[in-house]
Parts: structure tokens; sequence; C-alpha cells
């Protein structure tokens, strides 16, 4: 009988000592730090007494586990605050520390050229899919003149090719174009005044689609944003006020090759670009009197 309590009593010690070793485990602490950069957030946590983290990055995605996770935000044209939490989870207990993480708007270059890298860089197409395709007068309102056509409108008159041509544009502010059909789509008054050779037009548009083709070399664009754009035209001067414009250098242009080198961008996101390109008619010589209304895509 004695044996067996001494056996209880020693059993009964080993319990408090393991409870009592349990309760003196330190719970665990945590801490975490976010680095934000072109939506991109880098995470590093500081704990202690962990074996377990989860970490919720505030945007419905999946619950991460490991120690410094990197984790990319959509970005919008607003900053976005983002409710970020940590859960340690150890021997001694769990806790949950929670940050705002302050992710930034994307700027207009981020859109444009897909980041604020110079080696980033995005190519943009006339859109074959999109609807509203317009031909305008280049006066305040773009009282209409065509359309809106439907899409792949350019197929129809003779001018799919133009629908082949990519614009490059780069985080360092230049630029390239590339033919994909030997020529480059263009106004029929460009042409005329130029010399180039027009392998097809479409004459109550205006517009053409050149025979040949030769990518300027050190082109640049600009971003102007709010400007109260003045555009000298054939029946004189327009202003656009507060409007978003790319200007070009060194042969630079978007979609249509023309005298001009500034168009509006109505809009801009990471897939569609929506511009008003103008350009000249034949009957009046370099100045524009029309603009294209147009959509592009991102590739």
């Amino acid at each position: 009988m004695k044996k067996y309590f001494s056996l209880a009593s020693l059993l009964f010690v080993a319990l408090i000592f393991v409870v009592g070793c349990k309760k003196e485990t330190p719970a665990p602490t945590a801490e975490f730090t976010a680095t934000v950069q072109d939506g991109v957030v880098y995470f590093t946590a500081n704990v202690t007494n962990d074996t377990k983290y989860e970490w919720d990055f505030g945007d419905g995605s999946y619950i991460n586990t490991i120690k410094a996770p990197v984790h990319t935000y959509s970005q919008l044209s607003t900053p976005q605050n983002i409710n970020v939490s940590l859960t340690i989870k150890g021997p001694g207990g769990e806790v949950t520390v929670k940050q705002v993480v302050v992710v930034p708007a994307k700027t207009k270059m981020q859109y444009l050229t897909s980041g604020k890298d110079a080696t980033k860089s995005r190519r943009w197409k006339l859109s074959s899919t999109a609807l509203g395709f317009t031909i305008a007068y280049a006066n305040a309102n773009f009282t209409t003149v065509g359309g809106p056509y439907p899409a792949g409108i350019l197929s129809a008159v003779g001018l799919a090719k133009a629908y082949g041509d990519e614009f490059v544009f780069k985080g360092d502010g230049t630029m390239t174009v590339v033919s994909k059909g030997g020529g480059i789509f263009a106004s029929m008054a460009y042409c005329m005044g130029t010399g180039t050779a027009m392998a097809v037009s479409y004459g109550s548009g205006g517009i053409a689609y050149t025979s040949a083709f030769t990518a300027p070399t050190g082109a640049t664009f600009t971003i102007n944003e709010n400007k109260n754009f003045v555009l000298p035209t054939a029946a004189g001067d327009v202003t656009y006020p507060g409007v978003m414009t790319l200007s070009f250098t060194n042969g630079g242009f978007l979609g249509l090759k023309d005298f001009t080198s500034e168009c509006i961008i109505k809009k801009l996101t990471d897939t569609t670009m929506d511009a008003v390109i103008f350009y000249a008619h034949p009957a009046y010589g370099a100045k524009p009197m029309l603009c294209l209304i147009a959509t592009f895509d991102a590739i």
C-alpha cells in the first residue's frame, strides 16, 4: 500500500512540475514593419517565442505563414489604407498585432509604363475590340464627324494593319514605335505633305496606312497633368483646360503619325487608354482640323 502511495505521490509532483513549467513559458511578442514600393509591400517581423506565423494582408487574400512575406496590392488612383494583422502562436500562447499600411496611389507613369523603374515598359496598340472609335472636329466640344463606329472599323476600310502597330512607353521617358505591317497609321495630309507613299487610304476620314515606316530614334514622351492645353488648329487656337496630355519629342507619337506632337489622354488604366489624337485634313495643310477619339489596349 505504501509503495502505491509513493508512486502516486511522485506522479502528482511530476504533474505539478509540468503544469508549473507550462505557466512559466513566456507568451509570444510581436511587431512588424512594412516597406512599400510600387504597390509591393515587404513585411519584416520581429517576434519572440514563436512557432507559427499568420499574416492577414487585409485585402481578402490567403493567410500567409512565412516570417518575411512579400505581398502585392492592386494600386488605385487614390491611396489605400490597408489594415494588416500578424498573429504569432507559440508554446506560451498567442498574440496579434495590427498596423495600417498605406499603399500610395498609382501614378500615371506607372499606368503607362507598368512601373516607375527605368527598366519597366508597357506596349500599347489601337484596340480592335473597343466600341466608340470616332472622328471629330478638333474644336472645344469634339463635334462628331463620323461614328461612333463599331469595333474593328479600320479593317472595314482597308486599314486593318493599323491594329498591329505597337507603341512602347518606357519608365525612363523614352519610347519606341514598332510597325507590324511595314508602314504606319497616318493622316493623309501628313503623307501628302511629306511625300510619304500610302499603301491604302480612307479618303472621307483623311487617314491612311503608309507603305513604309522608319521608327524614330531617341523619341521621348512627357505626361502633363491638369494642363491648359492650347492647340493651334486650322480654324484658330482651341484651349482645353485642365486636361492630361502626352507630348512627344524626336518623332514620338501615339496611334497616328501627323504634324502634331501632343494628344489628350481621357482615361488611363493598367489595361486601357482612351486618347484624342489630332490630325490634319488634306484640305487644310499642316494644322490639325480633325481628331480621332480612340481606345488603346495594353499588350
